[in-house]
């Protein structure tokens, strides 16, 4: 019995270790950087919560966006109905608040809990200047009608987001939005 146990405790390490070769393998071939690996905390880390949001977030990746989808626990059915009409009921996904909230209160395994909108969850944190931005930073966008959408920065320009209705949770770059105000927030 002992030896069928042991059997199948080696088959299922084989069975993951397989699995986590082939993400590594399919993002190398898509060129792509992103870890989906969580990485665990380190006692005084700083930049680790940092690291661990951007990690939470990219998991997410390829998820429908949902108008007043997402939570603390993960993807959910959105709400009706946004100011341009969108009916998020119908779709299991994140809008940018609820990616946000989620990859937060996981990288902070359950410490943090963001507010539900975007206007409300940068005004937690420490503020930043775009010059001194790093990983996990969270950046809210104002166009001329207040915090309207969030996303985390992951470096390079470029941030993860749930940008918009018909849309997925993506990787993007910054620069169409350099024309906006942003505020940006680090927690701790």
């Amino acid at each position: 019995m002992a030896q069928a146990a042991g059997r199948f405790v080696r088959i299922a390490l084989v069975s993951v270790l397989a699995y986590h070769i082939s993400t590594i393998a399919r993002d190398d071939a898509k060129d792509d950087d992103t870890d989906h690996a969580r990485p665990h905390a380190t006692a005084g880390d700083g930049a680790g919560l940092g690291r661990r949001i951007v990690a939470e977030a990219k998991t997410q990746r390829g998820v429908p966006y949902s108008w007043g989808g997402g939570g603390p626990s993960g993807k959910s059915r959105g709400i009706c109905c946004s100011p341009g009409g969108y009916d998020g009921r119908e779709t299991v996904g994140f809008d940018c608040s609820g990616l946000v909230q989620y990859a937060v209160y996981q990288a902070s395994r359950g410490r943090i809990t963001l507010p539900r909108v975007a206007a409300d969850q940068v005004q937690r944190g420490k503020p930043v200047t775009r010059d001194s931005m790093r990983p996990g930073d969270l950046i809210g966008f104002d166009h001329g009608q207040g915090i309207t959408h969030i996303g985390i920065y992951i470096g390079d320009g470029r941030m993860v987001q749930a940008p918009q209705t018909g849309d997925v949770v993506k990787i993007s770059p910054l620069a169409p939005r350099a024309h906006q105000r942003w505020i940006i927030r680090r927690l701790r």
